[in-house]
Order: C-alpha cells, then structure tokens, then sequence
C-alpha cells in the first residue's frame, strides 16, 4: 500500500528539480526500491497529480501544481515542535507569538493520520539568561525585511550615551544575549549593538533598498559571528 508521507516526498523532490529525476535517484534519496517508486508515481498519477516520464528516462513534474494539505514525517513533527520550543529562550515574545501561530497554522491543515505536533515526549525549558529588551524586538526584523534605517539610543557598557543611525542588517541570537549587526552612519563601518543597551528604537524616512544582501554579504565575510561578535 502507498505510503502518503513518502509520496509526498517524492512530489517535493520532483517539484524542486530543474531537472527530470531517475527512479534510481529518487529510491536512493528515499531509501527504497526502484519498484516502489515506479509504484509510488503510478499512484500519484492516478490520483491526477501532473508527473511526466517513465522508467529509465526520468520524471518531471509539470508547472502550477499546487500541494494537497501540509504532511510531515515523525521527526520532521519532532523538529518543528522542539524548535518552536526553543524560541522561547530568545526572549522575543513577538517572535514566540509568531511561533503559536505557525502551530494554530498546521494544527489546521494537517491531515488526522499525521502525528500531532503537540509532543508531550519531547520537553525543552524555557530558561534562558538573555535580558529583557526596552523594546519590541519586531521593529528591528521588520526593519531588516523593509531596508529601513533605524535611529539607536545606545547605552554602551561604559555608560556613554549615543544617537546612531544604523542600516539593520542582522538579528543574532545567543545563549545570554541577541545583538542587532548593521551598518553604522557614525562610524562609517559595521557595528553590533546588545539589544539590552538599546534603550529605544525607531524607523527612519530613509531607506536603503536593494543593499541589504550586499551589505550583509559583506559583513558576513568580515565578521566571524560566533568570535568577534560575543556579546559583551
């Protein structure tokens, strides 16, 4: 009998080639027969889902195919409930709110013979040693997807207050605290700020549309994310 969580795999794999899939490649990335999948495909076809090929040729998936209700595997249901978990020791509540919603999300497309995401075998704690902010750490992840300055009134861990107007580029998450990465007017150059030192936040006229990825490129390729930038 067709397994529905495996045939739903070998539609994302052909739905994510640029390229026709053998049966070879799809059995050895599924780790099944060839068999199966000659038995797989011919049931997806059957059900109307527009595959095209045959055996030792290749399959395609035609274009504008839209995928029946969201399947999971057991450890696929197992990695989004403990990292979804794991969010909340961010200390981003907007970000744990957003993370509930994915759940109500699934909960409600998920077909009944899945597992349920709610996994009561797996428990990860809340704790976590990350200050809180003086602010909604939303603004600073809407201003990375907008390309929009920010003004910072930054505290730094001598004391000294500073006005900074800075391009967001990256929120980074760490055990004992979470640093805003963007390009610093004042300085002319990159900059992390602690997000507990931010004392307020707020968005800019000023934009800096279609820079982001290369300016966070660049930052990237300078900066090593887990040495040089410790919170500190």
């Amino acid at each position: 009998m067709p397994n529905p969580g495996r045939m739903f795999e070998v539609v994302q794999m052909l739905r994510a080639s640029r390229f026709p899939l053998t049966a070879d490649a799809i059995a050895a990335r599924l780790e099944v027969t060839k068999r199966t999948v000659y038995r797989d495909i011919a049931a997806l076809q059957v059900a109307g889902v527009p595959i095209e090929g045959a055996a030792g040729i290749g399959y395609v998936m035609r274009t504008g195919y839209d995928l029946p209700p969201l399947m999971f595997t057991p450890e696929e249901i197992e990695a989004i409930s403990v990292g979804l978990s794991l969010i909340a020791r961010t200390g981003d509540h907007s970000l744990g709110m957003a993370g509930k919603s994915v759940l109500s999300k699934i909960h409600a497309v998920r077909p009944t013979h899945q597992p349920s995401i709610d996994q009561t075998h797996l428990i990860v704690s809340p704790w976590h040693s990350i200050p809180a902010a003086h602010f909604d750490l939303r603004s600073l992840r809407r201003a990375i997807r907008d390309e929009r300055k920010l003004r910072l009134h930054y505290r730094d861990g001598a004391g000294q207050f500073t006005e900074r107007a800075v391009c967001p580029l990256a929120v980074v998450y760490y055990i004992d605290g979470i640093l805003l990465a963007g390009f610093c007017e004042l300085r002319q150059d990159f900059r992390h700020f602690r997000h507990d030192r931010i004392e307020a936040c707020e968005p800019l006229d000023d934009f800096f549309k279609g820079n982001g990825d290369r300016l966070r490129k660049k930052w990237q390729q300078s900066h090593d994310l887990f040495s040089e930038c410790v919170p500190r």
